[in-house]
């Protein structure tokens, strides 16, 4: 598996590269309107693909347990650049330390190491929570809060832009709908959480 996911990371990192490439020159080249036409088709395709794989890479860093890298690990992973061998990003699986961690969570993680605006990192955890499954306090994975919809999202045939505006427009009126203790867990975990 290491060796698999190793060569995985490698072709993300090469489609990366690629990617750049290719619009540095469509961005500069006077284009006929047929290649304009599919230079637009591509980006959005793209652009599907990518927001499917930032709310997987957000389960991903949440489940795993990412935060708990030690200082080590994180320095090579950072070290990797854009051109990873597969020999390097096996190397980099990295060591969770059971003590004091750099980031508190996942939330801190992405919002401090990677930069990411703490709304953004909010939404892609609850979209998270409700297309693919969050975790519990103990770590034990809970199903998907919108499970009729994370079917779709799992559809690589639908957009999963659409579905991860219609989980956000759910997610923000479900607090209203229920009454009783259930309806105060869901309106307490609806909250935004900061991202410390």
């Amino acid at each position: 598996m290491s060796t698999a996911t190793a060569q995985a990371l490698q072709d993300l990192a090469t489609a990366n590269k690629l990617y750049a490439s290719a619009t540095a020159v469509l961005s500069t080249s006077e284009l006929p309107a047929g290649h304009a036409a599919y230079f637009v088709l591509a980006t959005e395709n793209h652009a599907s693909v990518q927001s499917r794989a930032q709310l997987h890479a957000a389960h991903a860093l949440r489940t795993s347990g990412a935060h708990k890298l030690d200082q080590t690990s994180l320095q090579i992973i950072a070290d990797l650049g854009a051109e990873p061998s597969v020999e390097q990003l096996i190397a980099a699986e990295g060591h969770t330390t059971m003590g004091r961690t750099h980031y508190r969570s996942a939330r801190a993680m992405m919002h401090d190491w990677l930069d990411i605006p703490c709304s953004t990192v909010n939404d892609r955890l609850v979209q998270a929570d409700c297309l693919i499954g969050g975790i519990d306090e103990s770590g034990a994975p809970l199903p998907p809060w919108l499970p009729k919809l994370s079917q779709q999202f799992a559809n690589p045939e639908v957009d999963p832009r659409l579905v991860l505006a219609t989980a956000t427009k759910l997610h923000s009126v479900r607090k209203d709908l229920d009454d009783g203790a259930a309806g105060e867990a869901q309106k307490s975990s609806s909250n935004p959480k900061p991202c410390r």
